[in-house]
């Protein structure tokens, strides 16, 4: 049994990683009069980092491609559970963060007659979005192309990425055991980390110039053991950090930035002036983390590089053309500035009374 809360309930559905979670956390804080609650997996996967903050309740979530001859029925018991906890918590209205996991919360808040709204950051819908949006009595979407892939019916509304407000904050590089005077490259592989991607770095880091430069390198839990080791083979000065759940303090040393291109990542580079080179996660078949990127490349605030192209020549470019040069960094934080969208707020009207209004 769920005890009751106190003020009108608000739920989040989904989360687990950083990129559908940290959004809706934005919004989250950005709702002092209500009651925010987070129905996530039961990995729960980065809603670790939220406990304390907000209420957590763990609700089980089916995915297609496991098993699909019985995903009908798992999705089915899922929902029925999801209804219960809705029921439970005296729900004012449901907020889909996108992905499997939001799917069962998103369903039951429209079969118990509640209001279902949803936060779409990639420019490209995923499946989840995709598919609830016929139900949505509101869409808040990171990117406006987002728009042509989404039924016309719901109110569909561009207001940006929800950022955190903690982003900007005023870390120094001492902090991280680094030097204050070189010139740093933050390497992101999102919040659960990228194998491939640490591997490429390590890889070509042999290549690049000696002493010019630093590494503050967030490898993920999986790989951080690993990365450590291979910067110690390396003549590059490097903090290797698991994960950094307040990821302000990376981007306020950073002089650039080597990522995935994550819809959050993307949107905090811009708001906060980051030179950046993305290197989009290969396998989505929609080449969703391209087109994340695309508005900053074109901008001339970022570049893309494919994993597959990220050896050590490229690595040596990287670092000799943007990170060596700090008026070429300039150029390209000037261009993520022009582009920024740093909302932190859904721009919708709810029901009852209380507004959530967006915030430049």
């Amino acid at each position: 049994m769920i005890a009751p809360l106190k003020r009108k309930v608000v739920v989040f559905a989904g989360g687990g990683t950083g990129g559908h979670l940290f959004p809706g956390l934005a919004v989250a804080r950005a709702l002092p009069s209500l009651e925010p609650v987070f129905l996530v997996p039961p990995d729960r996967g980065d809603a670790v980092h939220i406990d304390g903050e907000f209420r957590v309740v763990e609700l089980a979530a089916p995915r297609v491609d496991r098993a699909p001859w019985l995903f009908p029925v798992r999705l089915a018991r899922a929902v029925q559970r999801a209804r219960r906890i809705l029921r439970e918590l005296d729900a004012t209205a449901v907020v889909g963060l996108g992905g499997y996991a939001s799917v069962p919360g998103a369903i039951a808040a429209r079969s118990l007659g509640l209001p279902l709204y949803l936060i779409e950051c990639n420019a490209v819908p995923g499946r989840a979005t995709r598919f609830l949006a016929r139900f949505a009595a509101g869409i808040g979407l990171g990117a406006a192309p987002a728009q042509a892939t989404l039924p016309r019916g719901p109110l569909c509304r561009v207001t940006g990425t929800p950022l955190r407000g903690d982003l900007r904050t005023d870390t120094t590089k001492e902090e991280f055991g680094l030097e204050p005077a070189l010139p740093t490259l933050l390497v992101l592989g999102g919040s659960q980390g990228a194998s491939g991607l640490n591997a490429r770095v390590l890889g070509g880091l042999e290549a690049c110039a000696r002493g010019a430069f630093q590494v503050l390198h967030c490898s993920g839990n999986r790989d951080a053991a690993s990365v450590r080791a291979g910067y110690k083979s390396l003549d590059v000065p490097a903090a290797v950090i698991d994960f950094l759940p307040d990821i302000g303090r990376a981007y306020a040393v950073a002089d650039l930035v080597l990522s995935r291109a994550g819809a959050s990542t993307v949107a905090e580079c811009a708001a906060l002036r980051r030179p950046a080179v993305f290197v989009p996660y290969p396998w989505h078949r929609d080449r969703q983390q391209v087109h994340n990127a695309w508005e900053a490349v074109r901008a001339g605030a970022a570049r893309i590089v494919e994993e597959a192209d990220l050896d050590p020549t490229m690595l040596k470019g990287i670092v000799h053309e943007i990170l060596l040069d700090p008026e070429q960094r300039h150029r390209m934080a000037e261009a993520a500035h022009g582009i920024a969208r740093n909302r932190v707020i859904l721009r919708q009207r709810f029901p009852g009374d209380w507004t959530v209004s967006a915030r430049d």
